[in-house]
């Protein structure tokens, strides 16, 4: 048992649960609010108390954080989103059961080493090999025969996708080119701005000529930046796949998770843990429900025609853009 006042039936208490991010990013907004619209619909809206702290991208702010949050004894359960903190947390916190989503590769980045149980006081709602799932599905819809990405060099999903879509390319006999960079020097202070695109601009220009089509990371940087992506796409013909939440900027394919239903899952889950259960009888690889989007007009802009396969695969369809270049 990771709390000490039993169950939320056993008396008039009102729980707390902490939701942290290490930083503000839309998929993380979804996933939250999934979560607490789970904790309303399950009833249980005035039994707990919702308390949010986001890092804001501080990462020495983040570690600040979780270190006092060892003293503080009025946490029942941590709600976890994203790779980083979750890392941090399931690191650092012992005492304090823990739920987690919105990984990147959760096995890469070491908080996943059996799917079935963590043996430890954390689970989570993820999908096992989900960047694998979406570019074989892709493959399937497309039949591409090269796949570019850039990357965030040190970030743990990022990495992590690199080397899962390497072993993948190698096995279903596609190419697969990348290029990597910092967003932080050697001294770990973040790069300016301007730095920061031209990097980006310099990676998209080794990629992106090279492939026929180009597959865009879940990153709080790139969706900044996308307008950068979306010229290279537009320049080279290029149609691009990715995380839905590029749908309206530009991107041709959105194919991923559905954070909001897995923060519902999530709070399932922190609702049971409350009430009793080890987080570690939890599996984590629960998370099923895919989405594929597609954005017409950004397929018209770089020439892309979608064969009726994607159109009927579709989930939804736009035929706009938020912003127009």
């Amino acid at each position: 048992m990771f709390f000490s006042a039993g169950s939320i039936f056993a008396g008039e208490k009102k729980y707390k649960i902490l939701a942290i991010q290490h930083q503000d990013f839309a998929p993380y907004a979804m996933s939250l609010k999934g979560f607490k619209n789970g904790i309303i619909e399950a009833g249980y809206k005035d039994k707990i108390d919702i308390e949010e702290y986001s890092a804001k991208k501080d990462l020495k702010a983040l570690d600040m954080y979780i270190q006092k949050l060892k003293n503080r004894n009025d946490i029942d359960l941590i709600f976890a989103i994203g790779t980083r903190g979750t890392q941090e947390l399931i690191w650092n916190i012992k005492n304090i059961p823990i739920v987690f989503t919105d990984l990147g590769t959760p096995e890469f980045s070491g908080i996943v080493t059996d799917w079935k149980t963590s043996n430890a006081n954390y689970t989570g709602v993820e999908t096992k090999n989900h960047i694998k799932i979406g570019i074989n599905l892709l493959h399937e819809l497309i039949k591409f025969e090269s796949i570019g990405m850039i990357y965030l060099k040190g970030s743990p999903s990022h990495d992590g996708a690199i080397k899962d879509v390497t072993a993948t390319a190698k096995t279903s006999g596609f190419d697969f080119i990348y290029k990597g960079f910092s967003l932080r020097n050697n001294q770990g202070t973040r790069y300016p701005v301007e730095i920061i695109r031209k990097n980006i601009k310099e990676a998209l220009d080794y990629v992106v000529p090279k492939v026929d089509l180009f597959y865009v990371q879940v990153s709080k940087t790139f969706n900044i930046n996308f307008d950068l992506f979306f010229e290279s796409f537009k320049t080279n013909s290029t149609p691009s796949a990715g995380d839905p939440v590029y749908i309206k900027k530009g991107l041709v394919m959105g194919i991923g998770r559905n954070k909001e239903l897995f923060g519902k899952q999530c709070a399932e889950y922190a609702i049971k843990i409350l009430n009793g259960t080890d987080p570690a009888s939890l599996p984590m690889d629960v998370g099923q429900s895919f989405a594929i989007s597609l954005n017409t007009e950004a397929a018209n802009i770089v020439g892309y025609n979608p064969s009726i396969d994607i159109l009927s695969a579709a989930d939804d369809i736009y035929k706009e853009m938020d912003v127009k270049k």
